[in-house]
């Protein structure tokens, strides 16, 4: 997999873990994940993936894995331990700053901030469009000192 730094996003004490389009009542997200405070590198992992479709050959880039690597230190993945999973339903998950239930029209207005691109930092958090799409995903965790100083949901 390609890696693609989006950019740094400062994070403090705990992160929700989520596809933006569900309520905190959802029982498919990650609420309140502790984390290590700091500045953390946002990260895409692109998986390049061939198929065939009636005898023509596509080719297409997915998001394989999203993260956040605090003050930009990524550790080997089989290193990492699984510390739970999410559902997606919008297509779209990631790592949220006490992630708030949208109204319809939050919602719509977020929509239109994601119309292009595969990868978003904005005041929310940090978040992609899913690998496959809708589905379950599992996240994964380092931990430095006892506490998480990098996050993983790997969609490949």
């Amino acid at each position: 997999m390609r890696r693609k730094k989006i950019g740094v996003m400062d994070i403090q004490r705990s992160v929700d873990i989520t596809d933006p389009c569900y309520d905190r009542d959802v029982w498919c997200r990650m609420d309140g994940v502790p984390i290590k405070s700091g500045k953390y590198t946002c990260i895409i992992w692109r998986h390049r993936e061939s198929y065939e479709i009636d005898d023509e050959l596509h080719i297409s880039n997915i998001v394989g894995i999203i993260g956040i690597y605090l003050n930009g230190v990524i550790p080997p993945q089989k290193s990492m331990e699984r510390i739970g999973s999410i559902g997606v339903d919008a297509g779209l998950a990631g790592f949220f700053h006490n992630k708030p239930d949208f109204t319809d029209a939050q919602w719509s207005a977020f929509c239109e901030q994601v119309r292009k691109g595969d990868a978003w930092i904005t005041d929310l958090g940090f978040f992609s469009s899913s690998g496959y799409g809708d589905g379950g995903y599992d996240v994964f965790a380092a931990k430095t000192n006892g506490e998480n100083t990098a996050l993983e949901i790997r969609f490949v």
